[in-house]
């Protein structure tokens, strides 16, 4: 089945970049027709590969080559500042980064794809998809 569109959190571009997960890439392949990868997921990604001192130059032309990196906009600004706001009037924060995930992922009409729910869950409006191997996370 065929969704459309997908933002990718960065533990799923770990999962298939680094770990070189084929099954999963597969299983999004089959299911997604455009990939969007948050900017600050580009930013986490490779933060952490220019830490332990990898070829960053090469990490961010595979993850440009998956999918369509967001940049932050005004529409993504509010989203952004809306989801913040009414989570933190819940006492239910969660980082920043998060936020500025779902935002793009809600901005950009997609099902986010995360391996790891723990905080986007707090999100009532989120579309989210926990690949099949994935669920127990």
């Amino acid at each position: 089945m065929v969704v459309g569109a997908a933002t990718l959190d960065t533990s799923v571009i770990i999962e298939i970049l680094d770990r070189g997960d084929r099954e999963l890439l597969h299983e999004l392949l089959d299911r997604y027709r455009i990939f969007y990868i948050p900017w600050i997921c580009l930013y986490e990604y490779l933060y952490g590969h220019k830490f332990i001192g990898s070829d960053i130059a090469k990490r961010k032309n595979f993850v440009e080559k998956l999918g369509i990196v967001v940049w932050c906009d005004q529409r993504i600004l509010m989203r952004a500042l809306e989801i913040d706001i009414e989570l933190s009037k819940k006492g239910l924060k969660i980082p920043f980064s998060d936020v500025l995930v779902a935002a793009i992922a809600m901005e950009m009409d997609s099902e986010l794809v995360t391996l790891d729910t723990k905080h986007f869950s707090r999100i009532p409006q989120l579309k989210m998809y926990v690949p099949r191997k994935h669920r127990h996370i």
